[in-house]
C-alpha cells in the first residue's frame, strides 16, 4: 500500500481517502490473452516438427525454427512485463485536500497530474459494458476549472462510490475553505499596531 508520507508537497492534516488502481479483472483478461497466445508457438512447432522430419536440411531449419520460437517467447515476456508494469503503476489517490494521477506512458514515461480539490468543477462516473456492469468497474471524470487537462480514472473498482465520496470531499473541501478566507478576512480588518 502507498504512503501517504511519500507524497510530495503534503498538507499536515492531509489524508489518504483513495489509492485505485485497475480493477484486478482488466489484468487478468489480459493475462489470459497473453497465454493463450503463448501457446500458439509450441503448437506450431510441433505440427512441423513431425511433418518436416524426413526432409534433406531439416537440422538447420528446426535449429532455425527453435530460434524464431525462442525469440517470439523473448518478445513475449517483454510485452507481458510491460503490460504488468502499466498495471501497476497507475494510480490514483484522492486525499481529503486533492486529486492526483500517476500514469505510466511506456516504459520510461510518466505523467503525473495534480489538482486541488477547490478547483473540480464537475465529477462523473460511467460504467460501459456488460462486464463492467456486473463486475462493477468503470471510469471516474474529474473535470477541473481552467485550461488544465482533465483527470479520469479508468476502469476502477466501484465508480460510483468514488465520485459519491469525491464529491462529497469536494464540499467539505470548499467549507474548509471558505472558513480559512472567512478567518483571513477578519484578520485583515483588525487594527494593527
Amino acid at each position: 500500500m502507498f504512503r501517504l508520507k511519500y507524497l510530495p508537497n503534503k498538507e499536515p492534516d492531509e489524508k489518504n481517502i483513495f489509492f485505485l488502481r485497475r480493477h484486478p479483472f482488466v489484468l487478468m483478461k489480459s493475462l489470459i490473452i497473453f497465454f493463450l497466445i503463448a501457446l500458439l508457438p509450441l503448437a506450431v512447432y510441433y505440427m512441423l516438427a513431425d511433418d518436416l522430419a524426413g526432409w534433406p536440411g531439416d537440422e538447420v531449419f528446426m535449429v532455425l525454427l527453435r530460434l524464431l520460437i525462442v525469440s517470439f517467447y523473448l518478445f513475449w515476456w517483454l510485452l507481458l512485463y510491460y503490460v504488468w508494469l502499466d498495471y501497476f503503476l497507475d494510480i490514483w489517490i484522492v486525499t481529503n485536500f486533492r486529486v492526483i494521477n500517476i500514469e505510466q506512458e511506456g516504459l520510461f514515461n510518466r505523467k503525473v497530474i495534480e489538482h486541488k480539490l477547490f478547483r473540480v468543477q464537475d465529477v462523473m462516473s460511467l460504467q460501459k459494458g456488460m462486464l463492467p456492469t456486473f463486475l462493477n468497474y468503470g471510469e471516474v471524470h474529474i473535470q477541473t476549472a481552467g485550461a488544465e487537462s482533465n483527470v479520469t480514472f479508468e476502469q476502477v473498482p466501484q465508480p460510483h462510490k468514488v465520485a459519491q465520496q469525491v464529491i462529497k470531499l469536494i464540499e467539505n473541501n470548499k467549507r474548509h475553505m471558505g472558513k480559512i478566507m472567512a478567518r483571513e478576512e477578519e484578520n485583515d480588518d483588525l487594527p494593527r499596531a
